[in-house]
């Protein structure tokens, strides 16, 4: 039986797989802890986001400027994704 040899690259290439198995054990608890705080601030945030949404969204169509168009419908799409992932 030989011995094996601690290196610095195997060394630090353990450090960075024991990184990467405890980032992977705390998404969930990350995820939920985000996912609250994001519910409970909803209720202010969500329907100023989709008037100013909506209306820079129709300034954007009627006067022909795609980007802030673009921005309303952005804003539009990120609360519907957002109570759709809350709420499914």
């Amino acid at each position: 039986m030989g011995t094996v040899a601690f290196t610095g690259i195997r060394i630090l290439l353990a450090l960075a797989v024991m990184a990467a198995i405890s980032v992977i054990l705390w998404l969930p608890v990350i995820n939920d802890r985000l996912t609250a705080m994001l519910s409970r601030t909803s209720k202010i945030w969500a329907p100023t986001m989709i008037v100013i949404g909506s209306v820079l969204l129709a300034i954007g169509l009627t006067n022909h400027i795609g980007k802030v168009a673009i921005a309303g419908g952005s804003m539009v799409g990120a609360v519907v994704a957002a109570f759709l992932y809350d709420n499914y």
